[in-house]
């Protein structure tokens, strides 16, 4: 009984550990989210976006033919009130940037 006890600990240990490092940006990378990073042009098409999500953005340029890296700015940075996608042909080098979520297809 006591043995199940100290496994039980031990995978909620686990499991807390793995879900502070599920949230961080270093993991969002590995799906493509590229935190608080501009990819400054080659841009063929922007959109305007209803909901503020990243994924959004990630999600249009997955599912474009001709789109190869992507730019989400976020909403009251320096693109006006609403969340914009921008869309790219090329993949430009990223640039450090807070306003901004990118990613490469």
């Amino acid at each position: 009984m006591n043995n199940r006890k100290t496994n039980y600990r031990w995978m909620i240990s686990i499991l807390t550990s793995m879900g502070l490092v599920l949230s961080t940006p270093i993991w969002g990378q590995l799906y493509g989210l590229e935190w608080d990073t501009d990819r400054p042009g080659s841009d063929y098409r922007d959109l305007d976006l209803r909901v503020a999500d990243p994924r959004m953005c990630q999600e249009y340029c997955l599912t474009d033919r001709q789109c190869r890296a992507w730019t989400y700015v976020k909403p009251h940075t320096t693109q006006g009130p609403y969340p914009r996608c921008w869309l790219k042909y090329a993949v430009p080098p990223p640039q450090p940037n807070r306003c901004c979520v990118s990613g490469v297809k």
